[in-house]
């Protein structure tokens, strides 16, 4: 398959993966009555819990992609693998705890930044990461990230 392609499935992908985020930031602000914004809000936490779980998963199937890994890179690749899921982890905690929803949301933009950031540190050391896959992931973060800034501005 050419790169052409892959870029234009794995962008058309993303984006529609960027259309829960952008829902239920705007479900976020019409008023449905209690029952039905905590269920807005936890299927935003929610969501946003699974994409840092599949961030984290990017990076085994680069590692394992990329076997001339040294010791020191496999453990930081695979190490950072399950970092976000741990993040997300705790987000779900959080959320579930009754830690006001604002703070868990601002809690889930920062963790979102954290994995665009440890993408730049990592993704030079793979062998097989194409080169638009950064500025497609960086589009994506820009996008989580305002949808979870809207849904953060409904709780203030």
């Amino acid at each position: 398959m050419s790169q052409i392609i892959e870029q234009r499935i794995a962008t058309l992908l993303g984006n529609f993966g960027l259309i829960p985020f952008f829902a239920l930031a705007a479900a976020s602000w019409v008023p449905f009555g209690a029952p039905y914004e905590n269920f807005v809000e936890q299927a935003l936490v929610g969501y946003a819990a699974v994409i840092l779980s599949f961030l984290g998963a990017v990076h085994w199937g680069l590692a394992l992609a990329t076997p001339a890994l040294g010791k020191a890179q496999a453990w930081n690749a695979f190490g950072w693998g399950i970092a976000p899921s741990a993040l997300a982890w705790l987000a779900l905690l959080l959320a579930i705890a009754g830690v006001h929803t604002g703070l868990v949301y601002a809690f889930l933009i920062g963790d979102i930044a954290i994995c665009r950031l440890m993408d730049a540190a990592l993704l030079r050391v793979y062998g097989s990461v194409p080169a638009w896959y950064p500025a497609l992931r960086t589009r994506l973060t820009i996008g989580a990230t305002i949808a979870l800034a809207i849904a953060l501005a409904s709780t203030l």
